[in-house]
């Protein structure tokens, strides 16, 4: 059988022969191109099944282990109301069937050292060869008869909205969701955003309904790569999967967004971000395969898609030092691409920054890019291409991307002469057809502070906002005639048992779990005491009975203990923790503090409306709370703090309060997210004015 050899020694011939002439050429004049080299690909055998069912095989005896990736390629659907059921699907599909729970299906899968996954467009497992019948066995099981059982579509969803809490503060999320929702608009698959909202109205019905209506033979593909012969995948497939039936599968037409006449600016505001997350995006209609790709894909490695040649690395990191890193990337896709131009720079530059964006757009729209700058991007990419040869997979993927994206049979033995064609005058014409610097999304998120800088860019002057999920910036609603800071969180106190009650507080202890990053779960236990001039906090965090890390605070002092190694808490973190955590009623009496409040009005989130009150003192304490206006009671609390990497944003939601003692309620769920990171505290007791022996807010 033919081998990848071939075609990775003639990609690694044309690099060489690329970089010595590059050593003897006049640099002036742009160098002859050498005679591409004639590719064979690694041989792919094609069968179909007669439910539909494509198969392709490549073979490759090197090690004992097969893979196999099925494929479904339905066109794109509009989730609506219902959106993160596909991130959820596979999930859901491999927590259960009806024949086996998720604990069975783990263990019958680890039993035999396999990898088994499934997504909404497929599934995909691998195996020693030895185990391909106890593999396949398990995949088929997984695909005709999953259970969707609804304790662990509840566990996923619960999993999915701490990401979107998580993400909520994330630059990267934000922009993301941005970026989407600018270029393909919320009417598109493209431009769907998950929200609590929609997580909380999926149904275990919607799933069963996808997955009836979407995983049918006849639109998908098993690609099998590994130790296995052709005749041998053919029938183990037929054996398997034979009995899948056909099924007419909904064709989803969509219109392609309309283009943008003028640029547009959009900012995602985060209150004390030290950086900028720059986009400049439009989309783009190309589909894999179309005439023009190569020398795009040319075009955009000049551009910024390569390594650090690239003209937006060498410009914005190499000379300015605006950033670690820009690029730009040109996404081909059968329904609708992108163009987008990223990095994240110093809030400080953000607009010197979207200026070097502009002008390098510009220039490969306008200059013709020089000889050498094209022989040096040919030849990297020439050596991308080689060093892709070198997977096994390659050759069942090209054989795949033919079929899917009805491609020439040579598309890929043809890319190096082709890629050797490619002329000045191909990257111009490119340029000029495709990027549009006049008419682009110039998104960014990073800190409400640059919004007056970003007016330059915009033809209307106008700056639009959009919050963490990519939805215009309701301003908040003026709060009710009569409704004052003082009145909502008086609400909140009486509605948990009252003011009184909370006033006349002398100490507190609460117990319960944590469920760190990671996986990892730790016992909870604080105690506060409130009693004049012995007013402290104790917080431990502890596993098998043992202190992992203790939280102490005086009115005078903090400190960490993690593990015998002692730190003082300083600064802005000590006086917020001295307001929150050393007075019961600390809202109310924010004043004594000399930290000033102020009522922002009513924010709908999530169809939720909250009265949002500010508390702020100088550059010590800003926190942000949201107070559930129907149930009156503190939902979430949003506030700055310093770090070692600068100011961070930490957002805690207040879920589920529960009365304890004394008509007393306290919420069971703490949800606190820290950057990337979330935490969850899960209350299990609560116990009202114990007694408390002062000395545990020392430390030695």
């Amino acid at each position: 059988m033919k081998t990848l050899n071939n075609i990775l020694v003639a990609a690694l011939s044309f690099v060489i022969t690329s970089t010595a002439s590059l050593a003897q050429v006049d640099r002036s004049q742009a160098p002859e191109a050498g005679p591409a080299p004639t590719i064979e690909l690694g041989e792919s055998t094609t069968k179909q099944l007669a439910n539909g069912m494509q198969l392709i095989v490549v073979e490759n005896h090197r090690l004992p282990k097969v893979s196999w990736t099925l494929s479904l390629e339905n066109r794109p659907i509009f989730e609506g109301r219902k959106v993160g059921m596909l991130d959820l699907v596979g999930e859901l599909m491999r927590s259960g069937t009806t024949l086996k729970s998720k604990a069975e299906l783990d263990e019958a899968v680890d039993f035999i050292g396999a990898s088994l996954s499934a997504n909404y467009k497929g599934m995909r497992g691998s195996s020693l060869t030895k185990h391909t019948d106890e593999l396949l066995s398990l995949m088929a099981e997984v695909l005709l008869s999953p259970s969707f059982p609804e304790n662990e579509l509840e566990r996923l969803r619960t999993q999915a909205l701490s990401g979107l809490l998580a993400s909520e503060s994330s630059p990267s999320d934000i922009s993301e969701s941005l970026t989407r929702s600018l270029n393909f608009k919320n009417n598109h698959p493209y431009g769907e955003i998950t929200t609590a909202e929609t997580l909380g109205s999926l149904t275990r019905e919607d799933f069963e309904n996808y997955h009836s209506t979407y995983f049918h033979p006849n639109k998908a593909y098993l690609v099998v790569v590994g130790d296995i012969d052709a005749e041998t995948a053919f029938e183990k497939a037929n054996a398997y999967f034979g009995k899948w039936t056909r099924a007419d599968i909904p064709f989803n037409r969509w219109d392609s967004p309309v283009r943008l006449r003028a640029t547009r600016v959009c900012l995602a505001p985060i209150e004390g971000s030290v950086q900028t997350s720059i986009k400049l995006t439009h989309i783009i209609n190309m589909p894999p395969g179309h005439k023009d790709a190569i020398a795009a894909s040319v075009m955009n490695s000049i551009l910024g898609g390569g390594g650090f040649s690239g003209r937006l690395m060498q410009n914005l990191r190499e000379d300015k030092a605006y950033t670690y890193g820009a690029r730009s990337s040109f996404s081909k896709d059968p329904l609708v691409g992108s163009f987008t131009a990223y990095a994240d720079v110093r809030k400080e530059v953000t607009d010197s920054a979207i200026v070097e964006f502009i002008y390098e757009i510009k220039r490969i729209t306008t200059e013709m890019v020089d000889s050498n700058e094209l022989a040096v991007t040919k030849n990297y990419m020439s050596g991308s291409f080689a060093r892709s040869l070198e997977l096994p997979n390659t050759a069942a993927n090209f054989a795949l991307n033919i079929k899917r994206y009805d491609l020439a049979d040579d598309y890929y033995t043809s890319y190096l002469k082709n890629l050797s064609k490619i002329t000045p005058e191909d990257v111009l014409a490119v340029a000029k057809k495709y990027l549009r610097p006049n008419q682009i999304n110039i998104a960014c998120v990073g800190n409400p502070s640059i919004t007056e800088s970003l007016k330059k860019f915009s033809p209307s002057g106008k700056v639009e906002l959009y919050d963490t999920y990519g939805r215009p910036l309701i301003e908040k609603s003026p709060a009710a005639a009569g409704v004052t800071a003082k009145s909502v969180v008086t609400a909140h106190y009486e509605a948990i048992g009252g003011v009184k009650s909370f006033s006349k507080l002398q100490s507190l202890q609460q117990s319960g779990s944590v469920a760190m990053p990671g996986g990892m779960s730790l016992q909870f236990s604080q105690t506060n005491s409130y009693k004049k001039n012995k007013r402290g906090l104790r917080r431990s965090l502890s596993m098998s009975g043992h202190d992992i890390l203790v939280n102490i605070a005086t009115d005078s002092e903090g400190f960490v203990d993690e593990m015998g190694e002692i730190t003082e808490t300083l600064g802005t973190e000590l006086q917020h923790i001295q307001w929150t955590e050393l007075d019961p009623i600390y809202m109310l009496n924010a004043s004594e503090k000399g930290i000033t409040t102020e009522l922002q009005g009513v924010e709908e989130i999530n169809s939720v409306k909250y009265h949002v009150i500010n508390f702020s003192q100088d550059n010590v304490i800003k926190m942000t709370c949201y107070f559930d206006i129907e149930k009156q009671t503190l939902s979430m609390t949003k506030s700055i703090k310093d770090g070692p990497e600068g100011p961070t944003l930490t957002t805690i939601e207040y879920n589920k309060y529960i009365e304890y003692e004394k008509g007393m309620s306290f919420p069971i769920e703490i949800v606190t997210t820290v950057g990337p990171q979330t935490i969850i505290t899960r209350l299990s007791y609560v116990t009202i004015n114990p007694k408390v022996d002062s000395s545990i807010f020392n430390l030695d």
